[in-house]
């Protein structure tokens, strides 16, 4: 039954079209898809979907790149209607629907000199449930945290249908039966994940069962925030903002070999920087021929040659601190040896970080016939000492399986965007992807690190948990799903349960 009370549903094959794809390169035909204008009318569709024994999946901006928001079944648009921003300059908050574009709430926080941390590449279109759902972050987030740290609470719908509102509190204030389930989980559970997870500074793989609890205070947040929609479905949210910063220096460093990248990173460090990002020379490459009017500006500023390219911005309350701090930031530099420059121009410093901001667009979009862009380790995450090891690792095995490839990332967290190509026309196509996510994903548990910072599991890498956690963790995390989710009703597949029979029926060759 498609016709819930009056609610907006289209099953109009292009609409099905459009949304059997996110940025993946995976395609699944929903049923219908659902254009709710409330929380009740959530509720409802969740509901129906429970009574007729088919799937809900819960969708945004749509430029999840792991298969998140893609799935059979309902297919819940929040974008069209839900889609409401308020936010108040004096608390620094923002009460957001979270089908409300990440660009609306960012236009809307800057009236008033604020920001949101979040802040991924996507952000003129991607949406804040997306966020909410994969625990997205960004440039801005070196400083203030990921998406999950700055929500207030939610407001979400379950699988049952019932709304409920997610806080913090303290746990002597832990009484619903859910509540006291997911604490047990917790206590059975925590120090298991938080030494499985790795030593790294973020991690949106599984569900994050180590931070329900957090100096003595309960909340399912944590819980929620990353879920890609299989624990519940937020409809709205109270968000954390923070002051924009109001004078900000960029420095780039060409970085000659791969080795020096930890000492450069802990130099910048020393520094306080407000963000530090990187593409390397085979993403600037490109930039140059198809992002040229942004990438030419950035040459006078740069090696051409160099291996990577490290863009450190920081920021303090006053110009002249600022100024200061850039300019201990570039000496300290200097005087190990690395080229280094401060770009002052502001049409410069934004065509710098226009290259980094398109750098997997770059990748995706122009390859020769046959060839795509495939991500599935493109959101790993090592500690930082670690860093200089594993990218030569990755490059020898990225080389010895012949795979074309750029990278790109958050690199003050360690995080890194890796972007394979392969020839989608050959026969071993997922044997080679499988094969290089088994090499990479054993390189970075020996290096205690994390196969997802902040793209979360999605159809890609939900078969893989299991092998990088162990069987006792994801049984806890089958379990945790089943607390809140008995029937598998919510995005099924993703987290628990997906496996690599999935990739190979849903992968478009």
């Amino acid at each position: 039954m498609t016709n819930i009370n009056n609610i907006e549903v289209s099953k109009d094959p292009a609409v099905l079209e459009t949304y059997s794809r996110d940025v993946s390169n995976f395609k699944i035909v929903p049923l219908c898809v659902f254009f709710p204008r409330s929380t009740e009318e959530v509720q409802a569709v969740v509901l129906s979907a429970k009574e007729e024994g088919v799937s809900v999946t819960v969708r945004a901006g749509g430029t999840c790149m792991s298969g998140g928001p893609i799935n059979s079944g309902y297919i819940i648009d929040l974008t069209r209607y839900m889609n409401s921003v308020a936010v108040d300059g004096e608390s620094k908050t923002a009460v957001v629907d979270a089908g409300a574009y990440f660009r609306d709430v960012e236009d809307a926080a800057l009236a008033h000199g604020l920001f949101f941390a979040g802040y991924p590449s996507s952000n003129r279109i991607c949406g804040i449930g997306g966020m909410l759902g994969n625990n997205a972050s960004g440039e801005k987030s070196l400083r203030h945290g990921a998406t999950g740290v700055n929500v207030i609470s939610l407001e979400v719908v379950l699988a049952d249908g019932s709304v409920v509102t997610l806080t913090r509190k303290p746990l002597n204030e832990v009484v619903d039966e859910r509540e006291q389930k997911a604490l047990a989980m917790y206590e059975a559970h925590a120090a298991a994940l938080r030494d499985a997870i790795g030593d790294v500074k973020k991690c949106a793989s599984g569900y994050r069962l180590d931070e329900v609890v957090k100096d003595g205070v309960f909340s399912e947040i944590p819980l929620m925030v990353g879920s890609q929609g299989t624990l519940g479905i937020i409809t709205k949210a109270t968000l954390n903002l923070v002051p924009l910063p109001a004078h900000v220096g960029l420095l780039v460093v060409s970085a000659q070999s791969l080795e020096d990248l930890s000492d450069i990173i802990a130099t910048a460090y020393e520094h306080n920087p407000e963000g530090l990002e990187t593409f390397d020379k085979n993403t600037f490459a490109r930039a140059r021929v198809h992002l040229s009017e942004y990438a030419e500006k950035v040459v006078p500023y740069v090696d051409v040659n160099a291996e990577l390219f490290i863009l450190i911005q920081l920021s303090e309350d006053t110009a002249d601190a600022t100024a200061a701090q850039a300019a201990a930031c570039y000496e300290s530099l200097l005087s190990r040896g690395y080229f280094v420059k401060q770009i002052q121009e502001p049409v410069d410093v934004e065509a710098a970080w226009m290259v980094r901001r398109n750098s997997f667009t770059l990748m995706r979009d122009h390859n020769e016939e046959g060839f795509r862009a495939m991500p599935c380790i493109e959101d790993v995450i090592v500690p930082l000492p670690a860093l200089g090891t594993f990218i030569h690792e990755l490059i020898a095995i990225l080389e010895r399986r012949e795979i074309t490839y750029g990278f790109h990332g958050h690199i003050g967290d360690g995080s890194f965007r890796v972007v394979p190509i392969f020839d989608f026309r050959k026969e071993t196509l997922t044997d080679d992807i499988f094969g290089l996510m088994d090499d990479v994903f054993a390189l970075i548990k020996r290096l205690r690190g994390n196969m997802s910072a902040d793209h979360s599991d999605g159809i890609i890498r939900t078969p893989f948990l299991e092998s990088f956690y162990g069987s006792t963790l994801a049984g806890a995390f089958a379990e945790i799903k089943q607390i809140y989710d008995p029937e598998n009703r919510l995005n099924p597949g993703k987290k628990v349960g997906g496996t690599k029979e999935d990739i190979l029926k849903t992968l478009q060759r």
